[in-house]
């Protein structure tokens, strides 16, 4: 049985005190644990550091903090990546993955294994996720010119999430 300790103060430690302090440095450690537990596989990482230095090549100020993000997109239990670099800042000059008609979004969906596969790379002014008969479901707004309109038009895609691929729904 454990013996009381003392402080420095004089006080004694409860028994049940190194047990405490060990549970709460696991809580602590899953805490962190968790927040950083999505670190991006290295094709991810390169897309982003290519991102940071167009920036930078451009005499900007790269801030990609926010362009990741994840979600199991497809179904299949595996946490896929969505690179919308909407998000991304480059201070002092425009955002080089942006245009007058969107801006870049990428898709990778995981192998099963170890990989990350990118599935969809397009420039678009707005996405959204759902589901439609129970299947998972990409819905996005580009501009007019991938649909012979006018740039300041707007044409709507709807895609299927598949397992290994981001398919077009006619």
């Amino acid at each position: 049985m454990a013996q009381d300790q003392d402080r420095e103060d004089g006080r004694q430690l409860s028994p049940a005190f190194p047990l405490r302090l060990a549970l709460l440095s696991v809580l602590g450690w899953l805490l962190v644990g968790s927040a950083n537990a999505a670190e991006p596989p290295d094709n991810v990482a390169q897309a982003i550091a290519d991102a940071v230095q167009s920036c930078k090549d451009i005499d900007g100020k790269p801030n990609a903090d926010a362009v990741l993000s994840t979600q199991d997109l497809n179904g299949d239990g595996g946490e896929d990546w969505i690179a919308d670099y909407k998000k991304f800042k480059c201070e002092g000059v425009p955002n080089p993955l942006c245009t007058a008609g969107g801006c870049t979004l990428q898709i990778y969906f995981w192998d099963g294994e170890t990989a990350w596969d990118l599935v969809f790379e397009d420039l678009v002014q707005s996405y959204k996720f759902g589901k439609n008969g129970g299947n998972p479901m990409m819905y996005v707004t580009t501009s007019g010119d991938p649909c012979n309109k006018p740039t300041n038009e707007t044409c709507s895609y709807t895609y299927r999430l598949d397992k290994d691929a981001v398919v077009p729904v006619k």
